[in-house]
């Protein structure tokens, strides 16, 4: 009965900040009265709906020309079937917490939430995409479980043992110090949690300049082994080491294909969403035929820290940018 009323006082909390919201946004002078009124007479199942919705987004050109690319909450190829599977893979407690790294929109975590009953605490380090992302959540009504805070890969510090899992995926291609993320991601896992990380491998080329032109960072993308070297370090049992390359080029490929019939959509896009459509067209077209020729891969590494809990190895300093030999071209 007590978790029943905090559920119901916190939904109306939610749904009065909403309208306080709307109300500044529209720029009408808010009646609380007014707000009580309305939620009392919508207090059916689904009919206060319209109280939650939260307030207009103006999304900009650049995400908006992504979702046509890649579909409608989505920054790269994926698919809400193949994110959902990668619940499975953590295989944490139903009502474990767990955290979701750098997933740019709301697609990924959406299609995540509908696997995992629990909360999902999660990490976006891309200034560019985190209010469209926190609108996304909240739009999906997935806010009451689902947090989303900004960070810096290359300092955020998390708490010790808070997840009992977590999904991060392309966050070990753009992070300058990928030591330090592992160490981050190890001591954030309960002992025994699982930790899935996909990301690009492969060898400094000309083209990374081009096919990662339009990448809202400059890459940092290593070798194979040096990957598996710093899980290694870190302490981290591997599970599973899988090339997905194939079927990453296969889901990017079918939204290609598509391209041309979301162009119509694209007919309401302004001059702007358009030229970015266009240079993220050109940029991903030289990654996808790096992946196709090897140059480049796509790796979903099973992490699990030991059930022991024993503590990670210590921390290397961070070499010069100069002395990495997998550093990004250009």
């Amino acid at each position: 009965m007590a978790l029943a009323l905090n559920a119901l006082f916190t939904k109306r909390a939610r749904a009065l900040r909403r309208a306080k919201l709307r109300a500044w946004w529209e720029g009408e002078s808010y009646n609380e009265e007014a707000a009580l009124a309305a939620l009392a007479a919508n207090d059916t199942a689904g009919a206060d709906d319209a109280l939650f919705d939260p307030p207009p987004f103006d999304m900009p050109a650049r995400l908006a020309a992504l979702a046509v690319l890649w579909g409608e909450g989505r920054v790269r190829p994926g698919d809400d079937g193949a994110d959902a599977l990668e619940a499975a893979r953590i295989g944490a407690p139903g009502e474990g917490v767990v955290a979701v790294l750098g997933p740019g929109r709301e697609g990924p975590v959406a299609a995540f939430a509908s696997a995992h009953a629990g909360k999902l605490e999660v990490f976006e380090w891309r200034e560019e995409t985190l209010e469209a992302l926190k609108y996304g959540i909240a739009k999906s009504k997935l806010d009451a479980r689902v947090s989303v805070a900004g960070i810096d890969l290359e300092t955020h510090a998390f708490a010790p043992a808070s997840f009992d899992g977590l999904w991060s995926v392309d966050d070990f291609a753009y992070c300058s110090f990928p030591p330090h993320l592992a160490q981050q991601i190890m001591k954030a896992l309960k002992p025994g949690a699982c930790a899935v990380v996909e990301a690009y491998v492969g060898v400094r080329c000309a083209e990374f300049a081009t096919a990662f032109a339009s990448s809202f960072v400059e890459p940092q993308v290593r070798a194979h082994g040096d990957l598996l070297q710093v899980f290694a370090d870190t302490g981290f049992v591997l599970e599973t080491d899988d090339d997905v390359t194939e079927e990453f080029l296969t889901l990017a490929r079918a939204n290609f294909k598509q391209l041309a019939e979301r162009m119509g959509e694209a007919a309401k896009l302004d001059v702007s969403a358009v030229r970015e459509l266009a240079w993220e067209a050109e940029a991903w077209r030289m990654r996808l035929r790096l992946l196709t020729q090897r140059r480049l891969e796509r790796r979903r590494f099973v992490l699990r820290k030991n059930a022991e809990g024993g503590a990670a190895a210590p921390e290397p300093e961070p070499q010069p940018a100069a002395e990495n030999a997998n550093a990004p071209a250009g």
